[in-house]
């Protein structure tokens, strides 16, 4: 350990290396579906009739990775105005420590793998495909803001209306 310690002290390179093998980057669309489906049934219908026709909806994706779960939250959104038959101005903001990550996540493109975790129904509405990849829609794209975000220092959002941190949740263990 210190001689790893020396080295990291002396390689600028190895300190970029170690700071991304802490963060961990592994998400997908609708993980945990369980989850999501308590907020397509309960939360976003709620939050969307409290909002009203016209209304606003602001929402917090903490610790955002390469954006998933904040396109996943969108998609919810888009297809509860749908169900319940209003339109809102809805905004997700997505925030993540990790500089690559939210430009990978802005860029919306993903690789067609992404197939096995989307609904045919979904892949279809909020996907365009771009060879052996998909790219978020464009009106998808623009429901969400990403940001560079380091929750330990930086001000939390404010006026949220959901927030969701089920990313962030992995590094938090029971002790």
């Amino acid at each position: 350990i210190e001689d790893y310690l020396r080295y990291v002290r002396d390689s600028p390179r190895e300190v970029g290396t170690l700071y991304k093998e802490l963060l961990i980057g592994v998400t997908n669309f609708f993980r945990d579906p369980e989850g999501w489906e308590v907020l397509r049934q309960h939360v976003v219908p709620e939050v969307l009739r409290s909002a009203g026709p016209g209304g606003s909806v602001r929402a917090w994706v903490a610790a955002c990775s390469t954006g998933e779960e904040a396109y996943s939250l969108a998609m919810l959104f888009a297809e509860g105005m749908d169900a319940v038959g209003l339109r809102c101005d809805v905004k997700v903001f997505a925030t993540d420590i990790d500089k690559d990550a939210i430009e990978y996540a802005g860029a919306g493109v993903y690789p067609e793998s992404i197939a096995a975790d989307l609904a045919p129904e979904r892949l279809g509405r909020f996907f365009v495909r771009m060879g052996d990849r998909y790219q978020v829609s464009r009106a998808l794209r623009e429901t969400v803001v990403f940001a560079t975000q380091n929750l330990a220092k930086d001000p939390p959002f404010t006026r949220m209306d959901v927030v969701t941190c089920r990313n962030l949740l992995i590094y938090f263990q029971a002790p």
